[in-house]
């Protein structure tokens, strides 16, 4: 009977995982969308697909950064929320993917790829100096 009832326990903990994935990917994609809205209706579209999509990435690299290493996202719950759910709906590989099909420029790509290392790369430092890992001693 202990067993039987571990393992509905084990269930109810992915299934609560499962969902943390999905509610924070679902507002992490209308989040994308909202800028890429906003940015459609004050730049036109081919300006602003551009940019929201350098935005979302960078800025999904550089969160996700924080949330690998600040303590407030140390619990499984809130990294499955905000890394693989928030932020893995904000940011957007397949909008990349279409980008280059569209547009040939893999140039562009290749900075938008830069700098979101480099934005995950300071994403760590912040995380881990709130986390006091960076500190002497």
């Amino acid at each position: 009977m202990s067993e039987l009832n571990n393992s509905s326990r084990g269930n109810s903990l992915i299934a609560n995982e499962l969902f943390l994935v999905f509610l924070g990917g679902g507002i992490g994609s209308l989040l994308r969308y909202a800028i890429g809205s906003g940015l459609e209706l004050s730049l036109g579209s081919t300006l602003a697909g551009m940019l929201s999509l350098f935005f979302v990435n960078v800025a999904g690299a550089f969160f996700l950064g924080i949330v690998s290493f600040h303590p407030f996202f140390a619990s499984e719950n809130r990294k499955s929320f905000w890394g693989s759910g928030f932020a893995g709906g904000f940011t957007t590989m397949s909008g990349v993917a279409l980008f280059v099909y569209q547009q040939g420029s893999v140039a562009i790509t290749s900075v938008m790829f830069a700098l979101g290392f480099f934005a995950f790369a300071a994403g760590v430092a912040l995380g881990k100096k709130k986390a006091g890992l960076n500190e002497p001693g």
